[in-house]
């Protein structure tokens, strides 16, 4: 698709992202639905601007328009599902402030799916947008959320603590919402980068470890029980127990799928290509499948398989409280479990397996990505022959094999990279099968370059 990727429209401002993309798929939308569509924004210094452009095109294409202004995105998410028809909401995420976009949400909360999307888009570019009557054009009505979104979390957690926790909001959306949320639930809480700006100048939007590694030493310092870390419209979560480990994404998602797995007595877990063992692990044990979709899919794969539970790095849906990816139910109930179960180290350690993951990116133009993953998978799969138990190809090519071990090769859906990821049960398995892959995929990316400029 020309403008959806991973997840929603984003991109460079002025470059792909611009007041009049705004205004296009704000009446696309309103052109594809009715009714009432409920507007959110990010802190990005752009975000107003884009915001407003978006809601001229609903409203001139017939919507009634909730502004709900600056809030997180499952925020977004539940007020849609509580007041709208459609949602939309500026933000580029978890990419740095040069950046911004758009995500497009149905009336239950779920983000479009991938053929939504592609309707969209031809809307988009064909042009032939409804446009309202004088007398048709509806209002813009501004929308209290937070306070709502809060005691709607507050019911679902259904949990007090006297726990210290340690937040840190990337100087995004999240921190107009957290540190109430948790203050709620009676933690005494400790923040950082935990006010709005829209040049992040606290961290990097990503809550990747390189980019929170501080946390660590700040968790020993201040003796808290747990620290969370959120991305820039607070989707994403990271984790730090009260060691000041960090906890590693497959491990949060495969604490969740245990559990849900064991409630329901059995049910299918969805999770996204990039994803380790353990997970599998841990569902198959408690009588569980595991049935992994492309990345920034999960909303797609609970509606396919009707899904207890969905999870991807960072980002996790929980169906019974919402079909969103919600970061501020998953931090109420990781600390509900803290005040069950013990220390989160102590949890994880009894809970959740092993296994050694490495991760990397090569460099590589959009229009050879294709060919580049294609080449590099069949020199993999001729290197493993008999070692695969079986290859997926939802995205990209991976490739299981029979020790748990695995390798995955897939065109990333927002750089010019390759994404190369390989987990094994041991250091030394992960590391000679990460050399291979890696060594491969610069190998045909290096040759295609070449013969490009013949």
């Amino acid at each position: 698709m020309r403008l959806f990727g991973t997840a929603g429209i984003r991109g460079r401002l002025w470059e792909k992202v611009t007041p009049e993309l705004a205004l296009k798929v704000g009446m696309a939308i309103g052109t594809y639905k009715t009714g009432r569509a409920v507007v959110a924004r990010d802190g990005r210094t752009s975000s107003v601007m884009l915001k407003n452009a978006m809601i001229s095109g609903l409203l001139a294409s017939g919507m009634e328009v909730l502004d709900a202004d600056l809030i997180p995105t499952p925020a977004l998410a539940w007020a849609t599902r509580e007041h709208g028809d459609a949602g939309v909401m500026i933000t580029a995420s978890h990419n740095p402030p040069t950046d911004n976009g758009i995500k497009v949400f149905n009336g239950d909360g779920t983000e479009f799916y991938v053929e939504q999307e592609r309707e969209l888009e031809e809307i988009v570019f064909a042009g032939g947008f409804r446009k309202a009557r004088w007398d048709e054009i509806k209002t813009v009505r501004p929308i209290e959320v937070v306070s709502d979104y809060i005691d709607a979390v507050l019911d679902f957690v259904n949990h007090e603590t006297k726990l210290r926790v340690l937040y840190d909001g990337a100087n995004g959306s999240g921190s107009v919402l957290a540190p109430y949320l948790l203050r709620e639930m009676g933690v005494r809480v400790f923040s950082v980068n935990a006010h709005v700006d829209g040049h992040f100048p606290g961290r990097k939007p990503e809550p990747r470890y390189e980019n929170i590694a501080y946390l660590g030493e700040l968790v020993k310092e201040l003796k808290v029980d747990v620290a969370f870390a959120q991305d820039g419209d607070a989707d994403r979560i990271a984790v730090f127990d009260e060691k000041g480990n960090y906890v590693d994404e497959d491990t949060v998602i495969a604490l969740f799928a245990k559990r849900y797995v064991e409630e329901h007595g059995g049910g299918t877990v969805v999770t996204s290509i990039n994803t380790g063992s353990k997970i599998d692990e841990v569902v198959e044990r408690a009588g569980g499948k595991v049935v992994r979709v492309p990345l920034g899919q999960p909303h797609d794969g609970i509606k396919r398989y009707r899904a207890i539970f969905a999870g991807e790095p960072w980002k996790l849906v929980h169906p019974k409280f919402g079909l969103w990816i919600d970061s501020f139910v998953t931090m109420g109930l990781i600390i509900k479990m803290i005040d069950e179960e013990g220390p989160l180290s102590k949890i994880l350690s009894e809970n959740i397996p092993t296994y050694y993951i490495r991760k990397a990116n090569v460099a590589c133009p959009d229009e050879l990505k294709e060919k580049a993953v294609e080449n590099s998978a069949k020199r993999i799969e001729e290197i493993l022959g008999e070692e695969i138990r079986e290859v997926l190809t939802v995205s990209g090519y991976r490739f299981n094999l029979s020790d748990r071990s695995w390798v995955l090769v897939r065109p990333s859906g927002t750089e010019p990279k390759i994404r190369v990821v390989v987990e094994g049960p041991t250091e030394r398995r992960r590391d000679e099968l990460f050399e291979m892959a890696y060594g491969v995929v610069k190998e045909e990316v290096k040759k295609l370059k070449r013969t490009s400029r013949a």
